[in-house]
């Protein structure tokens, strides 16, 4: 690898008030299995959040076992003063990060979504991008505000289209 470039993105880690509450919503609903499960103590956990804490609790999620694309759950406790909690809604922000995850059972994932109660910014819709094929996005947020993109490239190929 050249000095200059880096790797693909290993992981992407989201701060959680309630890791029960994130793993249902990511191991649960989406599927993932737990690759690393562990706490962190002091000096690290506040040396790599920055933030003074007691400790962390770090959940790191993949897919079939790849290293690569992975989610990582971090809960921090006893953080002084506490973290404040950011205030969500279905609109997008600028600098908002959105998590890309690829998925074959988009219209599953939204009956099971819906059914949770799960903030759906935008429900499954048909992408046309001239020259590309044809593909389905869905936009929800985690239980604490990140955006989820799932993205189906195969949606169109089983199913009739949606009306536009």
């Amino acid at each position: 690898m050249p000095a200059n470039q880096t790797a693909p993105v290993k992981r992407t880690t989201v701060v959680v008030a309630d890791l029960t509450r994130s793993l249902a919503f990511y191991r649960d609903l989406l599927g993932m299995d737990v690759f690393f499960e562990g706490d962190i103590g002091n000096p690290g956990a506040s040396g790599v959040t920055a933030v003074d804490c007691e400790d962390l609790r770090m959940v790191v999620l993949s897919v079939a076992g790849s290293e690569l694309g992975m989610v990582g759950l971090m809960e921090i406790h006893g953080v002084k003063p506490p973290l404040a909690a950011t205030q969500w809604d279905k609109r997008l922000k600028t600098g908002e990060a959105i998590l890309v995850i690829p998925t074959e059972n988009m219209q599953s994932l939204h009956e099971k979504m819906v059914a949770a109660g799960v903030c759906v910014v935008t429900p499954p819709t048909r992408i046309v991008v001239p020259g590309r094929p044809e593909i389905h996005e869905m936009m929800v947020r985690d239980p604490d505000g990140q955006l989820i993109e799932l993205l189906d490239p195969g949606w169109f190929d089983m199913r009739p289209p949606l009306p536009s």
